[in-house]
């Protein structure tokens, strides 16, 4: 049976390549479909790559922390039944001539030891810790691995061959060294970049404005106030003109709307992606935000969150910011910025009074609408916020 690509997968319709990070099998192991078989690091999150089919995993071509464009080969996998059964069912003798019935099923051969200098195909291991033992002559089958799933890392490559007592690039005498977090976060900068830098040549105007939520107060119960503004903007944004994308020669109509919620985290921004936030109930689409904001900050995204999305909302109101503008991630033409969510003293009548309020920036793509269309939106979503009844409470 011939070889079968195993690819780096296209998981984002901003992604171009992305970064080996870590394998859980061996060449050698025999893989299900559907199982995972290595780590990938996104440009926005990191995600499990699964067996496509039921086979043998006969090469890793990619070694970790290797940058892999979308679509080309990290590993090959070969027909489980041919692998497994290694020509043992091939000799005549096995089975009598002119037999009608199926062949009797055989039990695989176990595989030979292999020499303690080599390292056993079947240990699952890093492709660079597996050279690395060879050249320290670590036996890999007597060590535990520390990365997902036990796989054996470099760093237990030599930890095992460094003098006792002594961890592998420590100076004798001083403390350890801090682990290097500085690799993803850098990766994740470039990946910022690259968006930052399609988004300078697009003409964007922005347009303020204080969101009144004190209508929602009272209401809210234990909702937060991002699924909320989320579920207002995204409905309004619906019937707005500003709902599009420009093409080149104009402006074409998003079929729907669907919401990218920028999460900050350890190794830069995430933006999951909330299809159609305004169809979901109040409740169910409050707890979603909190649960993939989560898998954001671990890293862990559902592929399915991962889809395209129309616009965008960033909220920094839990890092006490009252107003920020953020920039447009095209083909995107709106994004809304949230500041802090707050009392604020406002005119009541011929007095002041308190409000509970916030700042928001809404950013456009000027060639598909301008600043009034802006304001028009905006008023649309403060019409929402301002009628606890169109968020399902009685």
């Amino acid at each position: 049976m011939p070889e079968i690509p195993l690819v780096m997968p296209k998981m984002s319709m901003t992604m171009e390549e992305g970064v080996l990070l870590v394998w859980h099998r061996a060449e050698g192991d025999e893989v299900r479909a559907g199982d995972v078989v290595c780590e990938v690091m996104t440009d926005k999150v990191d995600m499990e790559v699964e067996s496509p089919v039921d086979g043998i995993l006969v090469r890793l071509v990619a070694r970790p922390e290797q940058v892999v464009a979308v679509g080309e080969p990290i590993a090959f996998l070969s027909g489980a039944e041919d692998d497994l059964l290694g020509g043992v069912l091939d000799d005549d003798d096995d089975v009598p001539a002119g037999a009608d019935g199926p062949r009797p099923t055989r039990t695989p051969l176990a595989p030979v030891p292999a020499p303690a200098s080599s390292p056993s195909p079947l240990v699952s291991a890093v492709p660079l810790a597996r050279s690395r033992a060879v050249e320290l002559g670590v036996d890999l089958a007597a060590l535990d691995g520390t990365g997902p799933g036990g796989t054996i890392r470099v760093i237990d490559v030599e930890a095992a061959s460094a003098p006792s007592g002594t961890l592998t690039g420590q100076v004798p005498g001083r403390s350890p060294a801090a682990p290097d977090t500085s690799a993803p976060r850098l990766r994740s900068r470039r990946a910022v970049a690259r968006r930052a830098g399609a988004s300078a040549s697009v003409p964007q105007a922005v347009v303020f404005r204080d969101l009144d939520l004190e209508a929602l107060v009272e209401r809210r119960g234990r909702c937060g106030w991002t699924g909320l503004i989320v579920r207002a903007y995204a409905n309004a944004l619906r019937d707005s003109p500003l709902n599009a994308r420009w093409t080149g020669e104009a402006g074409e109509v998003w079929p729907d709307v669907a919401v990218a919620l920028t999460v900050d985290t350890e190794r830069g921004p995430v933006a999951p992606v909330l299809a159609a936030p305004d169809l979901l109930p109040t409740e169910e689409l409050d707890e979603l935000v909190r649960r993939l904001s989560g898998r954001a900050r671990g890293g862990k995204v559902p592929v399915e969150h991962l889809i395209a999305a129309t616009t965008t909302v960033h909220d920094l109101g839990e890092l006490g910011v009252d107003a920020f503008q953020e920039l447009i991630d095209p083909p995107q033409a709106t994004v809304l910025s949230v500041g802090a969510v707050a009392p604020r003293v406002v005119p009541v009548g011929e007095a002041v009074g308190l409000r509970t309020r916030c700042q928001v920036a809404l950013t456009v793509d000027h060639r598909v609408g301008d600043c009034a269309d802006a304001a028009r939106l905006l008023h649309a979503v403060q019409r929402r916020l301002d009628d606890p009844g169109w968020f399902g409470w009685r």
